[in-house]
């Protein structure tokens, strides 16, 4: 049994460690080979004085293009901070039970059952898939994201809140970080004509190269702040992050992505009626002070922007579509999807991966390889070659036939099973740190589950919010289990 206290953070030989990590990282802008060895000599240091500090590290550099290109695949910094982290987990746990702890260690009990599923039929999809490398690759990533780094979460906060307050201040940190380089880019539109939006400005992407995929690390990231804020510890900075949720709310609006809007509108709500249900009318108030006026004033602020030119640019008047337009054309799309470029392009690629399913029904075109097939297969009408199908079950479909559909419904549904049972059992007796991460896991879930019915979340960096979230509220379960026995 696990039997994580909160450990000393930062350890005096720790800052010699970082220091070489960070001479690395330095490094590698010149010589890449060079950097990452002596990174890893630093990141190895860091893991043996300070596990968190490393899953730290990994929260912070994950969203970054730091890596290297290898056989037409990206490489990042982060798969090789995992690997070293697994190294480490594996090698604890086995300590601490031979096979069989290692085993319920990565193979996290709240969601276990279904990723196996997943997992297998992404094994079994390479007999049929359209690229073996590429869905090798896709297979590692899956291992890396919800296999290694939910356990790893997992196994260091349990009995751990100082450790699961550091993760969401370094969370904090970074997603207001690429959302203020996102800012940069909207007000001085640094981005392709495409992306153009209110004459003057550009919708944000940051590092992640879509709009849709940097709101939605804001829509993910959100929620949790919001909970914490709310319900929190008050060894939490509060103000701090209280700011960094203001930064968040504008970035899901800047990406102009409406998956992002609708996402946090879905968070917001259901999470309301669970403290309404569970704490009572009488906090709703300031709940809604915090997850409703601030997104509205997030607007105001991005309308007001909006006025401001520092383009110097002579933009078309197609590109002139401001931020009411956007929410207005938002709700016109569902009646008349036709007349919306963007809706009638998901149509399209829905319809491909409808077409991947029937041709490819039992092993799908391999984990990741949906974008391969509607290359060689673009329907009439279609702009561009999407990277994904713009929609988590027709993903999982089109790459791994009809049981990646009954896969993707019975892992989301684990994420919620595992909030209702610990609100169903014990809301009143949560203490209040431990009801706001419940609760703020509970929003990131929503989040993520609103916005890939229309977007395909799963990706370095954008991937983090969910996570942390997964892997703490298992963490909160671990302990509820561990306090009956």
């Amino acid at each position: 049994m696990m039997t994580n206290t909160n450990p000393i953070l930062f350890p005096p030989k720790i800052w010699l460690y970082l220091g070489i990590s960070a001479l690395g990282g330095l490094l590698a802008l010149a010589q890449p080979l060079a950097g990452v060895v002596v990174f890893s000599v630093g990141f190895v240091g860091v893991i043996a004085v300070s596990p968190p500090v490393g899953i730290g590290l990994y929260i912070l550099l994950a969203p970054f293009p730091l890596g290297i290109i290898f056989h037409h695949h990206k490489f990042y910094v982060s798969d090789l901070m995992a690997i070293m982290l697994a190294i480490w987990l594996l090698f604890r746990s086995w300590r601490e039970g031979g096979i069989r702890s290692a085993w319920h260690t990565f193979m996290v009990k709240e969601y276990r059952n279904p990723l196996i599923l997943v997992l297998g039929l992404s094994v079994l999809s390479l007999a049929a898939t359209l690229s073996r490398i590429g869905t090798t690759v896709k297979i590692f990533e899956y291992i890396e994201f919800f296999v290694v780094i939910v356990a790893l979460i997992r196994y260091t906060t349990f009995n751990a809140p100082a450790v699961r307050n550091f993760y969401v201040k370094v969370l904090a940190f970074t997603v207001s970080l690429v959302t203020l380089d996102g800012l940069y880019q909207f007000m001085f539109q640094l981005g392709p004509a495409v992306n153009i939006v209110d004459v003057h400005h550009v919708r944000a992407v940051a590092f992640f190269g879509q709009p849709n995929v940097f709101g939605a690390f804001n829509d993910m990231t959100f929620p949790l702040l919001l909970a914490l804020i709310v319900f929190g510890s008050e060894k939490l900075p509060k103000r701090w992050l209280t700011a960094a949720l203001v930064i968040e709310a504008l970035g899901v609006v800047i990406s102009y992505s409406r998956g992002s809007w609708v996402a946090d509108a879905a968070a917001v709500f259901f999470m309301g009626l669970v403290v309404w249900g569970t704490k009572g009318r009488a906090v709703l108030g300031k709940f809604a002070l915090y997850g409703i006026a601030i997104p509205i004033a997030m607007f105001a602020v991005t309308m007001g922007l909006g006025k401001i030119d520092l383009s110097h640019t002579t933009i078309a008047s197609a590109y002139h579509k401001n931020t009411l337009e956007r929410l207005r054309t938002s709700v016109t799309a569902i009646f008349h999807p036709s007349s919306h470029f963007d809706t009638n392009q998901r149509l399209l690629i829905w319809k491909s991966a409808f077409e991947a399913i029937k041709s490819h029904p039992w092993l799908g075109v391999g984990l990741g390889n949906f974008h391969l097939f509607i290359a060689a297969h673009p329907p009439k009408g279609l702009a561009a070659v999407p990277p994904m199908a713009h929609n988590f079950y027709l993903e999982w479909g089109a790459d791994l036939g009809i049981g990646g559909i009954i896969a993707g419904l019975w892992y989301q549904w684990t994420w919620l099973k595992s909030i209702w049972g610990l609100m169903k059992q014990r809301a009143q007796a949560l203490s209040g740190e431990t009801y706001a991460w419940v609760l703020g896991g509970f929003g990131t879930f929503v989040a993520f589950i609103v916005h890939n019915w229309v977007d395909f979340m799963i990706d370095h960096g954008v991937i983090v919010p969910l996570l942390l979230a997964l892997g703490i509220v298992a963490a909160i379960a671990t302990e509820i289990r561990a306090e009956k026995a």
